[in-house]
C-alpha cells in the first residue's frame, strides 16, 4: 500500500497541498448543517440531525486529517495512504460486480478533472464483462443544462460545454429511466442521489464534501475514495492504475 500512496502523492491527488483549505472545508460543513442542497447531494433524509462534531469527525476519518488542518497555507490534507486504501477497496468492489456481469452507471460532477478517470474505469469494467448503462432524461438542471454523455459517462452540459455540478436531480431522473443498476460510480450529487435510492455506490470525496463522509460513517452502502477532485485530467492516471491494479 505504501508504494501506491507514494504514486498518488507524486500525482498530486492526495497529500498536504490539496485544493480546498480550512476555510472552505469548514464553510461546507456549515452549509451542510443548514441543509443547503448543493451540500446535501440529495441525501437529506440520511443526513437528518447531523451536527458539526459528527461531520467534522466523519471527514477526519475519511481523509486522515481534520478538515481545518493545514500544513500548506490555504491547502487541505488527504493522507495518500487513505486514498490508496479507498482505491483498492473500490477496485475490488468494481471488479466483483463487473466479473459477475453486473450493470453500472458512471457519472461525474467534475468533468473538467475526472472525465478521463471515469472513462478509463468504464472501459475496464467492460473488459471484465460488466455493462455501463446510459439513458436520456427529460429534465433541465442548473445553468439550464441537460444530462449528457461522454461515451458511458454521464455529466451535465449545454451542447457546447460541460459543467461542474453538485445537483442530485440528474441522477434521480436517470435512475427512474433504468430498470436495474448494480453499482453507481460517481461523485457529488450523482453519487448522493444513488446512495439515497439505496443503490451500492463508489464515490470520490474531496475534503469539502462532508455529506459523503457522514453517510458512510452512518452505514450507507458507500465505498469512499478520499481524493482531490480538482486536479488536471492527467493527474488521475495514477489513481486509475491503483484502482485497477495495473500500476
Amino acid at each position: 500500500m505504501n508504494q501506491y500512496a507514494d504514486v498518488l502523492l507524486r500525482a498530486g491527488v492526495a497529500g498536504t497541498n490539496t485544493s480546498h483549505g480550512a476555510e472552505n472545508n469548514l464553510l461546507k460543513i456549515r452549509r451542510l448543517l443548514e441543509g443547503e442542497p448543493s451540500q446535501t447531494f440529495g441525501m437529506e433524509a440520511l443526513l437528518a440531525s447531523v451536527g458539526f462534531d459528527e461531520a467534522y469527525e466523519a471527514v477526519t476519518l475519511q481523509t486522515g486529517h481534520p478538515p481545518d488542518a493545514e500544513e500548506t497555507e490555504g491547502r487541505g490534507c488527504i493522507d495518500p495512504a487513505r486514498t490508496a486504501a479507498g482505491l483498492v477497496e473500490a477496485g475490488e468492489r468494481v471488479r466483483a460486480v463487473a466479473e459477475g456481469g453486473g450493470s453500472f452507471v458512471f457519472a461525474t460532477g467534475h468533468p473538467g478533472a475526472l472525465l478521463s478517470y471515469y472513462l478509463g474505469l468504464a472501459a475496464w469494467v467492460e473488459e471484465l464483462g460488466g455493462e455501463a448503462l446510459t439513458a436520456r432524461t427529460p429534465g433541465r438542471y442548473n445553468k439550464n443544462s441537460i444530462l449528457d454523455w461522454v461515451g458511458p459517462v454521464g455529466t451535465l452540459g449545454n451542447g457546447a460545454s460541460l459543467w461542474h455540478t453538485h445537483d442530485a436531480g440528474p441522477m434521480r431522473d436517470l435512475l427512474r429511466e433504468l430498470d436495474d443498476v448494480d453499482l453507481v460510480v460517481a461523485d457529488h450529487g450523482f453519487a448522493g442521489a444513488a446512495v439515497a435510492a439505496g443503490i451500492p455506490t463508489v464515490a470520490i470525496m474531496d475534503t469539502n464534501d462532508p455529506a459523503l463522509a457522514v453517510v458512510a460513517r452512518r452505514g450507507a452502502d458507500l465505498t469512499v475514495v478520499p481524493m482531490d477532485d480538482n486536479r488536471p485530467l492527467n493527474s488521475y492516471a495514477s489513481a486509475l492504475e491503483v484502482l485497477t491494479g495495473k500500476p
